[in-house]
């Protein structure tokens, strides 16, 4: 239709069942759909879905057209890399607010595209309320940032925070951060400063 698309396909794993496979495939794709919709509604920007083709276990969506927030944080100064990472952290508020968790919540997974912060891949999204499900969504972008861009990975959480305080309330990121460095403290997981 001229539109610049994406086709997202699950492919079969040979190693399952054929029938569990493709009925695990096609749930996960009406997932995912359905958790963008979701996003999409809660005010956060992501893909445009064309198109559900759920026996073919495929998702057509937008073609997001802008730079990785990887490559920005690397290219831009101190204080857009702050600018970036409060709204961020505004638009993750917006999704735990709509009891939504991103799942994979990295600077790969969120593009921007003419000063605006587009989220994709919401494969291993999910709806939750729980503050351990959210707070893992920011543990995941804290080691993103300490791993990837160590130099700003303070900078940037203080301002993800301030942004995610200011759409959830400072009462309910007071409860997420103290969920956070409880996650932190766990044996499973290396602490990061």
């Amino acid at each position: 239709m001229g539109l610049p698309a994406v086709f997202k396909v699950r492919k079969p794993l040979a190693y399952r069942l054929e029938a569990l496979d493709l009925a695990l495939r096609r749930q996960r794709t009406l997932h995912e759909a359905e958790l963008i919709h979701s996003a999409r509604k809660a005010g956060v920007s992501a893909p445009r879905l064309y198109f559900v083709d759920t026996p073919r276990t495929t998702l057509v969506m937008e073609f997001v057209e802008g730079t990785r927030l990887k490559e920005c944080v690397l290219k831009s100064g101190e204080k857009d890399v702050e600018i970036l990472f409060r709204e961020m952290g505004r638009d993750v508020a917006k999704l735990h607010c709509a009891g939504i968790t991103h799942g994979d919540l990295t600077t790969a997974n969120v593009i921007l595209r003419a000063g605006e912060l587009v989220f994709v891949d919401f494969g291993l999204a999910s709806h939750s309320v729980r503050l351990e499900d959210h707070a893992v969504d920011l543990r995941l972008i804290k080691e993103t940032l300490v791993g990837a861009h160590s130099s700003i990975a303070p900078m940037a959480m203080e301002s993800f925070f301030k942004g995610y305080r200011e759409k959830a309330g400072g009462a309910r990121a007071k409860a997420v951060a103290r969920q956070l460095r409880s996650i932190e403290r766990r044996g499973r997981y290396a602490r990061l400063t």
